[in-house]
């Protein structure tokens, strides 16, 4: 047997770590920006090498430095610990008064995920993790109330365990889109790195606990470091606004002493596209106990400023964060405390059509950065707000939909083209009219058999909202299939129109199994469907039986083809759907808010 995987060391500065004297720049720098990175791979100082790109852009000066350019002149730390260095910025001539001793830095941890993520023995699979999440929320929602249950969580296990797998299917068909440079659709990479570094913080004590000791040791070795440093500001993203936001509240939290006088200088603070509120309903033992020292005031409060794209599968409004720290003495109900974070400076937009990129494109927004640079940094009055885009509003809301339909128009293509090469090579067919009605007709039945799957079931509205719109995909299919290829089409099912009746009943038999049994998921429709397709096939049969023998292996990988572009069609749907219902609306804050205001005090921070 082999002896356990030693767990590596993980280095966190401490006060002796810092032995070079400050350099000149450092001794220059009198306000200094800390960027905290998210989730995923990080290089170090790229996250510097982002937010001072964005100053520089906003001093109309878009030049982008090289990687190198941010490293600092010596090695402070040892090898597998972040530099402790700053980055003197260096404003053009029409800018300097205002950005004068301006310098840059970061508390850097991918590290510590990385490590845990080497030992390949320690962080849980995403689909096996997803799962535990699902049961912290059946636990919080069952002992909060004799309430019905919010959510059916024997279907959303389900449903969530399809859709990581269906996540992961795109982000491989999507490959040569990307490489071609079309479009990014990181969803798949988002996913992994979020699940991982979500459990290193969240989750484990060890390794968590290291993330918070290194941005505390961070911040007071940069601040010794920079004697003249009379301002900090905090750009944290992503899961980088957990560690940030508490290790902000825990030095707050403590008697003041060399550890923490940091804190003080804290002038500013920006939050983009952050999970806050998930974190302090989901996992409130990291919060338990935080709560301002015994006699610790501020002359000014920390400029608190949250920005999230409504298509941000990860960042959300703070609605929920900002409770609790009225709850636990942080802000006044009116937004000011040892923090200034009322509900105006929660900034929402829709300002990319990708979720992927929304989560990660806060980087390059001009429109986000120069709101904070304005308003915070500056402390200038009337500062724009970053502005939603309307045209990547309706593109996102309309064109995943699309691509759904494609998707499935593709399939029916390529099946119906086949069958027509098959056995109908003499005759003139209406191609498009057919293929088109044909597709509308399945992607009704699509719909009626995934909604009771997606939602809760009820008569009104949202039962007879389900069955018109496969009323809809009926009429697309009436009038625009031809009189020919519809009396041959019901002809294989025995009855007038036997096709519609097919597909009527099959998703509906469909959707009852998508309730009593919600692993299922697709397969009683595909398999219907295939049912179908051989139905029709056998009535073709009798046309051009010796052609069978010819073309049986074109038929067959047809029928596969289009029944996977089908179960892959549906399987995007269920994801945009959810995407547009409880990502970009307020359903899940409003869930996360229900949860968390009834629930015992024990399972609240």
């Amino acid at each position: 047997m082999s002896s356990p995987a030693r767990r590596p060391t993980i280095s966190i500065p401490t006060r002796s770590d810092v032995k070079s004297k400050p350099s000149s720049d450092d001794l220059k720098v009198t306000r200094l920006v800390i960027a905290v990175h998210g989730i995923g791979n990080q290089f170090r100082y790229s996250t510097i090498q982002a937010v001072t790109n964005r100053f520089a852009s906003y001093c109309q000066r878009p030049i982008t430095q090289p990687l190198g350019a941010f490293h600092p002149n010596k090695v402070i730390l040892k090898p597998d610990s972040p530099e402790l260095g700053a980055y003197l910025f260096e404003p053009p001539p029409s800018f300097a008064k205002e950005f004068e001793g301006l310098g840059f830095a970061k508390a850097f941890w991918a590290d510590i995920p990385e490590i845990a993520a080497a030992t390949k023995n320690t962080t849980e699979e995403t689909k096996a993790w997803a799962q535990t999440v699902v049961e912290r929320v059946r636990m919080l929602d069952q002992s909060s109330s004799n309430q019905p249950d919010l959510i059916d969580y024997k279907k959303a296990s389900a449903v969530v365990e399809e859709m990581i797998g269906t996540i992961k299917v795109l982000e491989s068909l999507l490959f040569i889109a990307s490489k071609a440079g079309l479009f990014e659709f990181s969803l798949g990479q988002l996913l992994t790195d979020f699940v991982g570094c979500v459990q290193i913080v969240a989750d484990f004590k060890d390794y968590g606990g290291n993330v918070f000791d290194r941005f505390g040791a961070t911040m007071r070795n940069l601040a010794r470091r920079m004697p003249n440093l009379k301002e900090i500001y905090i750009v944290a993203h992503s899961e980088g606004t957990v560690v940030s936001f508490k290790g902000l509240l825990t030095a707050l939290a403590g008697a003041r002493n060399p550890d923490n006088e940091w804190v003080d200088l804290v002038t500013g603070y920006m939050t983009i596209g952050s999970p806050l509120n998930k974190h302090i309903v989901m996992w409130p033992k990291l919060w338990q106990g935080l709560r301002p020292a015994p006699g610790r005031t501020r002359l000014d409060a920390i400029r608190w400023r949250n920005y999230y794209d409504y298509g941000d599968p990860v960042g959300f409004d703070l609605e929920i964060t900002r409770e609790w720290m009225v709850e636990n003495g942080w802000l006044s109900k009116d937004g000011t405390g040892l923090f200034q974070f009322g509900d105006a400076y929660d900034y929402g937009f829709t300002r990319c059509l990708f979720p992927g990129k929304a989560h990660n494109d806060y980087w390059n927004d001009e429109g986000v950065f120069g709101h904070f640079i304005g308003e915070v940094v500056l402390k200038k009055d009337g500062v724009a707000k970053p502005a939603t885009i309307w045209w990547k509003v309706l593109v996102s809301h309309f064109l995943p939909y699309v691509l759904c339909a494609g998707m499935l128009a593709s399939g029916v293509y390529m099946l119906y083209r086949t069958l027509v090469s098959v056995f109908f090579k003499e005759i003139s067919v209406p191609v498009l009219g057919d293929v088109l009605g044909i597709s509308c007709l399945l992607a009704g039945a699509t719909v009626l058999s995934r909604m009771p799957r997606l939602e809760k079931f009820k008569i009104w509205p949202s039962g007879l909202i389900w069955l018109s719109v496969f009323v809809a995909g009926l009429l697309g299919y009436l009038f625009s299939v031809s009189g020919g290829t519809q009396e041959l089409l019901s002809s294989a099912f025995w009855i007038p129109n036997g096709v519609i009746w097919f597909f009527l009943a099959a998703s509906l038999v469909s959707a009852l199994l998508s309730k009593l049994r919600p692993r299922w998921g697709m397969v009683p429709l595909i398999v219907l469907g295939g049912v179908a397709a051989l139905l029709i096939l056998l009535k073709m049969l009798p046309r051009n039986s010796a052609a069978l023998d010819q073309s049986l292996w074109a038929l067959v990988l047809a029928n596969a083809g289009f029944l996977y572009l089908w179960w892959l069609s549906a399987l995007l749907f269920d994801l945009v759907y959810i995407w547009h219902q409880f990502i970009r609306s307020y359903r899940t804050t409003a869930i996360l808010r229900n949860l968390r205001a009834e629930a015992p005090s024990h399972l609240k921070a």
